[in-house]
């Protein structure tokens, strides 16, 4: 389960960086809180979460709520990055759909597992 996670990861990593690299980033596609540049970037939010996946390496070792809580992350930046006018998640069959698909379902999966908690975010 913690690697079909790590690597459902991937595909929204690949999309930010793919417009951080595109928006002329100064520094190196690495979020810097201090930076001037990165807290007015408009993408910041985006930026800080790419930037603790590659700080976090292989992800290896981040406890598999943390990679489920980061996936769901991914899920709602596809969303917002793909737009909703034509897209129907049932039934498009475009890679952003199909992504979404996949990755709420092995959400579900996954939190399929764990005791029940009034406060766990469930969409």
């Amino acid at each position: 389960m913690r690697q079909r996670l790590i690597e459902a990861l991937t595909y929204p990593r690949t999309l930010v960086l793919d417009i951080i690299g595109s928006r002329g980033c100064p520094n190196g596609e690495r979020f810097d809180s201090e930076c001037e540049f990165c807290r007015n970037c408009v993408i910041n939010g985006e930026c800080h979460w790419v930037s603790w996946l590659q700080d976090s390496g292989d992800l290896g070792d981040r406890p598999a709520h943390t990679l489920s809580a980061s996936l769901r992350y991914g899920v709602k930046l596809v969303r917002e990055l793909r737009g909703g006018g034509s897209h129907n998640e049932i039934v498009c069959g475009c890679e952003g759909c199909a992504w979404i698909r996949l990755s709420e379902r092995l959400i579900a999966e996954f939190e399929s597992t764990l005791p029940p908690n009034p406060f766990r975010d469930t969409h």
